[in-house]
């Protein structure tokens, strides 16, 4: 997996050249890469969630504690990124049935995946600088939306067959 063009490809989304290279590699690299994107959102916030002492006033063990931040909360982001990935997959289908392209789940599954680069590095960064804002947050989301959309209208509308 070539990690680096691929990042960068991933940044020059809505480019339709970008979206033609990333379309050409295969879903174990996208999977990786989305792996990579989602520890880079955890791993500051697992630092702050093991140096926090605020556990001690529940009657947790720090053991358990422990094992819940490392082990636990990193499959709960897994699990919730592929979930947010195929629901905004699936809203993609949505609008481009609405907007008569014809693009598949998969493609779109692929795409958003990707797309999530730079609303990931923005949040990792604000995260750290500013914590967690929710004007940050509805940035991150009208610029996933946006890069979304617009890959969406960058493929042409289906011609119309007639009989």
């Amino acid at each position: 997996m070539k990690l680096m063009s691929t990042f960068m490809d991933s940044l020059r989304l809505p480019n339709k050249a970008a979206m033609k290279r990333l379309n050409k590699l295969e879903m174990r690299n996208t999977i990786l890469f989305l792996l990579l994107l989602l520890f880079i959102v955890a791993l500051p916030i697992e630092i702050n969630l093991l140096l926090d002492d605020s556990y001690k006033e529940s009657d947790i063990p720090q053991n358990i504690y422990i094992i819940q931040v490392l082990l636990f909360y990193p499959f709960l982001m897994l699990f919730l990124g592929i979930a947010g990935i195929s629901t905004l997959a699936g809203a993609g289908v949505g609008v481009s049935k609405v907007t008569h392209r014809h693009l598949k789940f998969q493609f779109l599954w692929k795409m958003c995946a990707f797309a999530l680069t730079k609303p990931i590095i923005i949040f990792a960064v604000a995260n750290i600088l500013i914590g967690t804002h929710w004007i940050v947050n509805t940035i991150i989301f009208i610029l996933l939306f946006y890069t979304i959309l617009r890959m969406i209208f960058h493929y042409p509308s289906r011609v119309k067959k007639h009989k």
